[in-house]
């Protein structure tokens, strides 16, 4: 990668020009005047506090990395730096004046590039060079974009479709876009989530180019070995506030993750009695003999080499960083995606699914992540939702029996208690948690051998959380097979039996749940995997 000692400027015809990037921006970390500076920064919703009092700085040519657990405030922090969401409290100032949104460029997990354009053409979508006669000048767009990613280290094609490029490459090329508009701020949120390895380097090759240039990058990562190859400083954020901001020289990977958990991690130690789980013997799941799901050396879709099993009632938590391949792994076992190598044997058979209606019909049921896109027709009422998935058992001369529809449904959703007027209700006008008991009232007919559950409460709260994990139990008592990818490591805890730790090329023994299997060590359990897996990939690149 080339050096980047010049930051560009757009000079009066649109083509960008260099300027020197120390007088610019005063590029460097031994620059003591920040870049981004946010004090008392609070936010509010429905009286409940997302942020409470937050300060927060960055550094010209500083790589800050931004951790904390889920629902810490991370996403809020980022908006309101942003300019998307207003703070209630607090200022946001870059370069010592009123932040304003030019200023500061987010790169999120979902990109938002226009495939069917070139690189040239994203990079100045909305901002297209015309000449006297309104036309768009593709070729000087073409020059003046190879310009800007040459400097950067890019190596992009500014003619080549954005749909013919890698995953990395069309972040280096939102990255591309951020500089164009003369972001002073970067702001990456997960960015190597759907990374492999030698894009990874990529990435953070480019990454250190930028800096040179005195932008200033904020780096949100659940992957903790990253801060330690790339960030220069930490912030931590735990339940609205900031714990803690330090050097990444000054710490290590035990006093990293407690305080982002906020405890030590532990070890695991013998099995105990008394955990919360185990007070409720209704809703202990006990094995009924033998597997109801093997795979073996499993590969498709951003995962490779994945072996486990999963027996007939029991509980059994994959846990897995984002991008990992957990959310692929359960749509290849439940028909949505091909796998490319491997076996899957459902009650000792060999099965391949090419369709989620033909592993229905099978006795297997998936759950998605997304309900609005994947699980639900919002627009839909609940009793057309339900009476899609339960068609078969419906059916009457051919058509739907619409008094044993109304029947089956009504007692469906006095079993789950979805709080609704009507059946009739369109499934958009329910809360988010009981449109996830809807997608589970989904699946809830006879015969389900194996429940594959992708964040099974994501977006619930805790009482409609509650309420599921209880329906999660009754078909475990019933003798499914159910396996919860889940990113939330207190609900594995809470609802598995055994987890699994996941990367993208490999699976763990499991490991049984005792009161010593915490969140803290579940993470602190990951990210050491991850690390091994990394040094795997290093010596074989």
């Amino acid at each position: 990668m080339a050096n980047i000692s010049k930051q560009t400027a757009i000079n009066d015809t649109g083509i960008k020009t260099p300027t020197d990037a120390a007088e610019a921006s005063g590029a460097g970390q031994g620059n003591s005047k920040p870049l981004l500076h946010a004090l008392g920064v609070s936010k509010a919703f429905s009286g409940v506090y997302a942020l409470k009092d937050v300060d927060f700085d960055l550094r010209p040519g500083e790589v800050h990395a931004l951790l904390g657990p889920n629902g810490a405030g991370k996403s809020t922090l980022i908006k309101i730096l942003d300019g998307v969401q207003p703070q209630d409290e607090g200022v946001v100032e870059v370069d010592g004046r009123e932040r304003v949104q030019s200023d500061i460029a987010t790169v999120f997990q979902e990109l938002s590039l226009v495939p069917t354009l070139s690189v040239a053409q994203n990079i100045f979508l909305g901002n297209e060079l015309r000449n006297a006669f309104g036309m768009v000048q593709k070729k000087k767009m073409n020059a003046v974009a190879k310009e800007l990613i040459d400097s950067l280290g890019l190596h992009l094609p500014s003619g080549e479709l954005v749909e013919n490029l890698s995953v990395a490459s069309r972040q280096l090329v939102e990255i591309a876009k951020a500089v164009h508009r003369d972001a002073r701020v970067l702001v990456l949120d997960e960015p190597t989530s759907t990374l492999t390895k030698a894009d990874q380097l990529l990435l953070f090759n480019s990454i250190r180019d930028i800096q040179k240039s005195g932008v200033g990058i904020i780096y949100v990562t659940h992957r903790l070995t990253e801060v330690f190859e790339l960030a220069d400083r930490v912030t931590i954020i735990r339940d609205g506030r900031k714990v803690l901001t330090a050097d990444v020289a000054d710490l290590e990977m035990g006093s990293l993750v407690r305080e982002i958990t906020g405890a030590e991690p532990q070890e695991p130690g013998p099995p105990k009695e008394a955990f919360d789980r185990f007070a409720h013997p209704e809703l202990l799941a006990s094995s009924s003999g033998g597997p109801k799901l093997e795979v073996t050396e499993l590969a498709g879709d951003r995962f490779s080499e994945i072996s486990f099993t999963a027996e007939a009632g029991r509980i059994v938590g994959i846990a897995g960083l984002i991008g990992t391949g957990r959310t692929e792994l359960l749509e290849t076992i439940g028909g949505m995606r091909r796998s490319t190598a491997g076996e899957i044997r459902l009650n000792g058979r060999t099965v391949s699914f090419k369709h989620p209606w033909q592993a229905l019909s099978a006795g297997v049921a998936l759950v998605p992540e997304d309900r609005h896109r994947s699980g639900l027709v919002m627009q839909h009422s609940i009793q057309r939702n339900l009476a899609l998935a339960h068609y078969k058992s419906l059916r009457k001369g051919g058509l739907v029996d619409n008094r044993a529809a109304r029947s089956l449904i009504s007692g469906l959703v006095e079993t789950l208690q979805v709080k609704t007027n009507s059946i009739d209700s369109p499934v958009q006008t329910l809360s988010g948690g009981n449109q996830q008991k809807v997608v589970f009232a989904k699946w809830l007919q006879p015969g389900m051998h194996l429940l594959l559950l992708d964040e099974p409460t994501q977006g619930v709260d805790v009482r409609a959380r509650q309420e599921i994990y209880r329906v999660i139990h009754r078909f475990a008592e019933e003798g499914a097979a159910i396996i919860v990818a889940s990113s939330d490591f207190v609900e594995l805890q809470e609802l598995c039996d055994e987890i699994y730790f996941m990367t993208s090329t490999s699976m763990s023994e499991p490991e049984k749940v005792t009161p010593d299997i915490t969140d803290q060590y579940i993470y602190s359990r990951l990210n050491e995997r991850v690390r091994e897996s990394h040094e795997r990939d290093h010596q074989q690149l």
